[in-house]
């Protein structure tokens, strides 16, 4: 299987585990930051999420376009620093206003063109390594090789998330609930119900905190946020790897 494989092969195959590491981690923590940060309800938080998922994959025929006119390796190389651009937007701290969720529209607007300027292109590399006739049947292993790499990348993405936000939340005394985000925007909100409240008063005590209920939901609610901030880091740094193995 990877004997007699060109080299392009293994560069291109490893800038795409890195690239995807970097999305799917993102992606296994983007709802819960959006519902953690904002206060979004389930319904919002679907309509968002499918709505950056529609984009991501209707993009690619804007990059196809793009790359016959342009160059299928400007292309690559332009989207995934667009990406990057995205991943750093999401993870800077921002307030819960509206320049919040502003900067958090414009980072899926470009994580969604990076993506489609990437994600087709990068296939079409691999497939043009195979244009010389000694290559040519060794193609459809090469793109075994190939997505194998994009699974490796994905598999590890969720645990990772989960480790830093964990780690982040240690560092506070917090351990991750995820009742907690919802019951904590009700209740600043002033919409919690009776049994919420005691819901709430009993996940309060677990954490081990000591102040008012005010200042446990704002208190969890920002840190909570910010071990998101590092997870979306993760996939910064991610992308800095593809980009030199690229």
């Amino acid at each position: 299987m990877f004997e007699g494989q060109p080299k392009g092969l293994y560069a291109l195959a490893l800038a795409n585990t890195g690239e995807r590491f970097g999305y799917y981690t993102m992606l296994a923590i983007f709802t819960l930051f959006l519902q953690a940060k904002f206060g979004y309800t389930a319904t919002e938080t679907s309509t968002i999420f499918a709505g950056f998922l529609g984009f991501v994959y209707f993009m690619p025929l804007i990059g196809g376009i793009l790359a016959d006119k342009f160059g299928y390796g400007k292309m690559v190389t332009s989207g995934i620093t667009i990406m990057f651009f995205g991943y750093v937007l999401l993870a800077i701290p921002t307030a819960a206003d509206m320049s919040g969720k502003a900067m958090m529209f414009g980072a899926l607007a470009l994580i969604s063109c990076g993506t489609g300027l990437f994600k087709g292109n990068l296939q079409v590399l691999v497939g043009n390594l195979y244009d010389n006739p000694q290559l040519s049947a060794k193609r459809d292993t090469a793109f075994s090789l190939f997505y194998m790499a994009i699974n490796i990348g994905a598999l590890f993405a969720p645990t990772a998330a989960t480790k830093i936000t964990n780690y982040v939340l240690s560092g506070v005394n917090f351990t991750y609930e995820p009742q907690i985000p919802s019951l904590a925007h009700q209740f600043l909100d002033g919409t919690i119900k009776p049994d919420g409240s005691v819901l709430l008063e009993q996940l309060k005590a677990a954490q081990g905190y000591a102040g008012d209920m005010t200042s446990f939901c704002t208190t969890y609610i920002t840190e909570l946020s910010r071990a998101y901030n590092y997870g979306f880091a993760v996939a910064c740094v991610s992308l800095i790897i593809s980009m030199i193995i690229y």
